[in-house]
């Protein structure tokens, strides 16, 4: 207020000073005056002095003159103090934009609609969600949780809501009876956070109706839709349809043969469940007519969860956590997510100063994979921050710059055993999530990542068509999922009430000090390999300086530090009629090499980004072939 207070005073005493040279001799503060000194310079006054028809003429004139000169001066003032106040104190105005970026071409149709009817970016998130619990069941929906940030850039204020699953009460790290329980049984299903968090959070940001944001899945569920590309391949080489229960057969299998992409389907018993969550809200599954048919279909599975967790379930509202990057702001989730660990990963990068130039240098990726094992070997010390005093302190750790520049000063052109980058702790992988980016004209940014953990979770669906999630096997399980001669992670093991440890990163990336300038909301699916795929991403765009279809479908890379070798793109797909070659450059992978790095190629994407990227009011977005998606948005 200091520098506005100067501005508006300096502009008045300009105008002062101006106003005081263009004034008439006769009334010049600074001038000689026929008149005594403090007479009134008034027409009853003048008509009362003797004087010649000349003077009586520049009198009304000098007066006239006056009139218009302070008239001038207060309507420029009236004008310039308001505006400066706008310039200074008012957000940035935001021109008629909007776009939704998610993995299934119709939702983004179904959020941008919403944008269109009115909706802001948390009913089009939500609207699209709900969507794709349709559409793509395979990789969320009711039975499963997530994260969904929400950042407001005119006021650069931003919320993270946490409706990740929890461990029921009755859950114990040795309640498994084998390796395949962790994964598909009663046991492996913890108590979902989904809808209840969709509903909290339309509740304290969005604008429309509840139930229009739940009628277009509605309208899928009972009158089809195509099966993706995404979703037939998932159905023909991810998961083992011999084994699906009934509904999962007919909805997939139907007369024992396998969907394919293209043909025609609905999930009529998925639309009656949407119907009673648009007419009642989270109160029928939480604690209504849906909570006996997913509580028996957990028991005929020898699951563990009860109708008690169901009715305590709570969703959680945290602290984002921030760096700077670039001149900008990351921000992301903290723990129970993995956003600790992407941090590290941008802060570790941000200090080689690199620049476009460096794009295709084989050293730019040598030092990345290195800083990628890095970030993964701290992970391992996240988890529930509601059951660990210290994971406040690690977190802020884990993102400082300074323990960035310590570990940063351990890279150099070679690579090393896993020992050398932290402890000996095995990671978990989890596969059915998807992610979605949307951007609204009021500025309002949302990125959501939600899942069932692997593809149909547990693979136990009730009467009314829930596909519930396998979120338990995100938890270390010493007994089962721990490599020969490894460590659980030992904030992540399992506890009651307890929130596993994500791989989930929904981010957005801003400039506080040039708040039009380039921004980016982002996120992604496909477990472990999110998190490199986001941080790849930010690099391609704010470091690199590609466009945002660049960004996103350029070959990837990735290492989790444990098992230590780098996983890299190596493929042809044909996406929509395109063939889409995802080749990384063969002269680094043989650099890599000759640094010592264990190279593996991939043929498959390795995650699947979804984003929406602003510049000015330029919007852009982009939904990753890698998944078969597509964007849709409105505006310049």
């Amino acid at each position: 207020m200091d520098g506005l207070a100067r501005a508006q005073g300096d502009q008045i005493q300009l105008i002062d000073t101006d106003a005081k040279s263009k004034l008439p001799k006769s009334v010049s503060s600074d001038s000689p005056s026929d008149e005594p000194v403090g007479a009134e310079l008034s027409s009853l006054h003048a008509a009362q002095t003797p004087t010649s028809s000349k003077k009586k003429i520049l009198g009304t004139k000098s007066f006239s003159l006056r009139i218009i000169i302070i008239l001038n001066v207060v309507f420029a003032v009236c004008i310039t103090v308001p505006l400066i106040l706008t310039i200074y104190l008012l957000p940035p105005q935001i021109g008629s934009t909007g776009a939704v970026a998610t993995d299934v071409p119709v939702c983004s149709e179904v959020g941008l609609d919403i944008l269109k009817k009115g909706g802001n970016a948390v009913d089009a998130a939500i609207a699209a969600m709900f969507c794709l619990s349709v559409v793509h069941p395979h990789n969320s929906g009711f039975g499963g949780g997530g994260f969904m940030l929400v950042h407001d850039h005119k006021v650069q204020k931003s919320k993270a809501y946490d409706f990740r699953e929890t461990a029921p009460a009755a859950a114990t790290s040795d309640m498994f009876p084998d390796k395949q329980s962790v994964y598909y049984s009663g046991k492996s299903v913890a108590t979902p956070g989904w809808l209840k968090g969709l509903w909290q959070v339309q509740k304290n940001e969005g604008k429309l109706a509840w139930e229009s944001l739940i009628e277009p899945a509605i309208d899928i569920a009972n009158n089809g839709f195509n099966v993706t590309a995404d979703l037939a391949k998932v159905l023909r080489t991810k998961v083992d349809v011999s084994g699906f229960p009934p509904l999962l057969k007919k909805w997939f299998v139907p007369g024992g043969q396998l969907v394919k992409e293209g043909d025609w389907i609905t999930l009529e018993e998925l639309g009656t469940t949407l119907q009673a969550v648009a007419e009642g809200g989270p109160q029928v599954f939480y604690n209504g007519q849906l909570t006996d048919s997913i509580v028996s279909a957990i028991s005929k599975a020898a699951g563990v969860m009860t109708a008690d967790d169901l009715h305590s379930y709570s969703i959680v509202t945290r602290d984002v956590i921030t760096t700077s990057f670039q001149k900008s702001i990351v921000a992301t989730m903290p723990a129970p997510s993995s956003g600790p660990a992407l941090l590290l990963m941008l802060n570790i990068l941000d200090g080689y100063n690199w620049t476009k130039k460096e794009v295709n240098k084989s050293l730019t990726y040598q030092h990345m994979v290195e800083a990628f094992k890095f970030a993964y070997a701290q992970r391992t010390l996240l988890g529930d921050p509601e059951f660990s005093k210290a994971m406040s302190n690690i977190s802020d750790v884990l993102i400082s710059k300074g323990f960035a520049n310590k570990l940063r000063s351990k890279i150099n052109n070679s690579s090393h055993p896993s020992s050398y980058y932290g402890p000996d702790l095995e990671p978990v992988f989890d596969k059915g999530t998807t992610h979605l980016s949307v951007v609204d004209s009021e500025e309002i940014m949302v990125s959501a990542t939600a899942t069932l953990n692997l593809f149909f979770g547990s693979q136990i669906i009730t009467d009314g068509g829930i596909i519930l999630n396998n979120e338990m096997a995100d938890f270390s399980i010493p007994k089962f999922n721990a490599a020969p001669g490894s460590q659980p992670y030992p904030n992540n093991l399992i506890a009651p009430g307890k929130r596993p440890l994500s791989s989930m990163v929904p981010t957005v990336v801003y400039s506080k000090r040039s708040p039009c300038s380039l921004r980016m909301v982002v996120g992604a699916s496909n477990g472990t390999r999110i998190i490199t795929g986001v941080a790849e991403t930010i690099m391609n765009a704010f470091v690199f300086g590609l466009n945002l279809t660049e960004s996103i479908e350029r070959p990837r890379l990735h290492n989790m530090w444990h098992p230590n070798h780098t996983e890299y793109e190596n493929y042809t797909e044909v996406v929509d009629g395109v063939e889409m070659k995802k080749l990384f450059p063969p002269h680094i992978v043989s650099d890599l090499m000759k640094l010592g790095q264990t190279m593996m190629p991939v043929s498959e994407g390795l995650c699947a980004v979804q984003a929406v990227m602003k510049n000015n009011d330029n919007i852009y977005a982009h939904s990753d072939s890698r998944k078969h998606g597509k964007a849709a948005w409105f505006g310049p």
